[in-house]
């Protein structure tokens, strides 16, 4: 799952859309698929900042992953879900966890999409509930 890159472990496309189809199961809906490309852009985005934004922190780049997952409309349902998916694996492959209520996040996330919440609001949320994975 992961391509080592900027000093980051990225998700790659492929793992987070199994992810999203299984959890789409498990809630009885089915995951379609319209366009790979964009789906794909979006997961990217991140990866693209932070080559050229080296001093872009972890919840930036997760910020920008789910904005880039969930705003390009590559799947006919799920895209916020896909986008989640997306940004907390890619937090966790980093050796980190994000604290926060499930509530409370879907709260964020919807707020983003809405363009209630910037990408930075996102990012700045992120950054006061992430917290290295002790094991």
């Amino acid at each position: 799952m992961t391509a080592e890159d900027n000093g980051y472990a990225w998700p790659n496309a492929d793992a987070i859309l199994d992810e999203t189809s299984a959890f789409m199961e498990t809630m009885g809906h089915r995951m379609v698929l319209n366009d790979r490309d964009a789906f794909e852009a979006g997961l990217e985005r991140a990866r693209s900042a932070a080559k050229y934004q080296p001093e872009a922190k972890l919840a930036y780049l997760a910020a920008l992953m789910y904005d880039g997952v969930s705003t390009r409309h590559a799947l006919m349902d799920g895209n916020k879900r896909a986008g989640a998916i997306a940004s907390l694996t890619f937090i966790a492959m980093n050796g980190s966890f994000l604290d926060v209520s499930e509530t409370e996040l879907e709260a964020k996330l919807r707020a983003r999409v809405a363009s209630e919440l910037s990408v930075s609001d996102l990012a700045e949320y992120f950054e006061v509930n992430i917290y290295p994975d002790i094991e």
